[in-house]
């Protein structure tokens, strides 16, 4: 069951059923769907809602079906590439790429990347945000941002290997990680990133929380010091409450979630109020009641004329705020509280979901000095892995919430994925 209909402006509406209505005429994959939204036993289905009011328009979108990654992979990428587009022709002048996403918690998904679409929607995003809108004025140049992340997580250029500082800086932002697995990060590794960070002196940082937290730990171990920046957005990955202390312990700048995929760009920003904010100029959003507050997200994409996205489902769970907030920032749309995480990475028992980030809950009420877990399910009942403690508590604390057995396993380290990022609960 869809939440009740967010509030946006009627310009909104017009233009979320205008663009809709395009898609279903000339995006392959979602031909039919507008007469498929009609309800039955209409004799001409129509394709446009019965009226222009909110209500009209969001039943008339909740009424079509939904898409997943198995149907943006199926036909890909003729079956979503506009009818009259000549896709060869941009592929070839450069104004569209195709990458890929990076696979954690299923199989990697090939995406039409646009640039004039992907970095204006990006900066109106984190612009939700005061703090990062004063540091980051539109028009403005001069910023300098540092990004800490996969290198297969950089965009669409690798920084994999020995390359020079020049060959990983890319308008005016500084990628600084060139090693897929940051387990091998070696002193002298450590070292140099601490050292171009100081360099360049960033204004904002874009990381994986686990990434940084690493490099903080070596920082705050170390003895050495990192320049503050404005700003710090998490992203790319789930974040723990031990992810946050850590990058906390050696960098006073604020931390604010921006949450997103490669797919459907930024949804929402984390604002100075601690509350995510919907980017609702490049989406609009649907939530799917999860119960007890939560929802599943379904995204349709605004003015995006590459790979535009119907009632995608992305896969994942977060948690609804009350509203206003005390940001004082009106922009409509949903007002979120915090992601939750994967579904696949959630554990259903029963009627019951357990979300990864009310795992991370009760893992750091019992055991704070644990600074990284993973949860691996097993035959019969749970593994729990943990670096820096025993694991014990934190064991005790997850058996109680899973009503089933849990077994501490002390590691030195957790092993990412293959695409670097690392997974909270790995299946059986």
């Amino acid at each position: 069951m869809t939440l009740s209909t967010p509030v946006h402006t009627r310009e909104h509406w017009a233009r979320l059923r205008e663009e809709v209505a395009r898609m279903v005429d000339e995006v392959p994959l979602y031909a039919g769907r507008a007469a498929a939204a009609t309800p039955a036993p209409s004799p001409s289905p129509s394709p446009s809602p019965s009226s222009d009011e909110p209500e009209a328009v969001a039943a008339w979108l909740a009424g079509m079906p939904t898409v997943g990654k198995r149907d943006l992979r199926r036909g890909f990428p003729k079956s979503l590439v506009r009818r009259g587009a000549d896709l060869k022709a941009e592929l070839a002048r450069g104004t569209v790429e195709i990458i890929a996403t990076s696979g954690t918690t299923e199989n990697r998904l090939q995406v039409l990347w646009e640039h004039a679409w992907w970095d204006p929607q990006e900066r109106e995003a984190m612009r939700l945000n005061r703090r990062v809108a004063e540091t980051m004025p539109a028009g403005a140049s001069g910023f300098k941002e540092a990004v800490l992340t996969t290198p297969v997580c950089g965009g669409a250029t690798c920084h994999v290997g020995d390359l020079s500082r020049a060959e990983r800086t890319i308008d005016g932002m500084l990628f600084l990680n060139q090693v897929a697995d940051p387990t091998h990060w070696g002193p002298a590794e450590l070292d140099r990133m601490v050292a171009e960070w100081n360099e360049l002196r960033p204004d904002g940082v874009e990381t994986d929380p686990a990434y940084l937290a690493a490099l903080c730990r070596h920082v705050t171990r170390s003895g050495a010091r990192l320049h503050a920046p404005a700003f710090v957005t998490l992203t790319y990955e789930q974040w723990t409450r031990a992810h946050k202390r850590a990058i906390q312990a050696a960098l006073p700048s604020p931390l604010y979630s921006l949450y997103g995929a490669t797919e459907t760009g930024v949804l929402f920003m984390e604002c100075t109020a601690a509350r995510l904010h919907h980017n609702t100029r490049h989406s609009h959003i649907e939530l799917l009641d999860a119960g007890n507050g939560r929802a599943r997200v379904l995204v349709t994409s605004l003015g995006r004329t590459w790979m535009p996205l119907l009632r995608y489902d992305l896969g994942d769970i977060v948690r609804v705020a009350e509203g206003p907030c005390t940001c004082g920032l009106e922009a409509g749309g949903y007002l979120l509280e915090r992601v939750e995480g994967r579904v696949n990475d959630s554990l259903t028992l029963g009627d019951r979901l357990i979300t990864p980030a009310e795992l991370d809950d009760a893992i750091d009420a019992a055991a704070p000095t644990v600074e990284a877990w993973q949860l691996a399910r097993e035959t019969a009942g749970y593994t729990l892995r943990v670096v820096g403690d025993g694991g014990a508590a934190a064991a005790q604390a997850v058996s109680r919430l899973v009503e089933g057995p849990v077994e501490a396993r002390a590691e030195a380290a957790i092993l990412p994925e293959a695409s670097g990022k690392y997974r909270l609960v790995r299946p059986a």
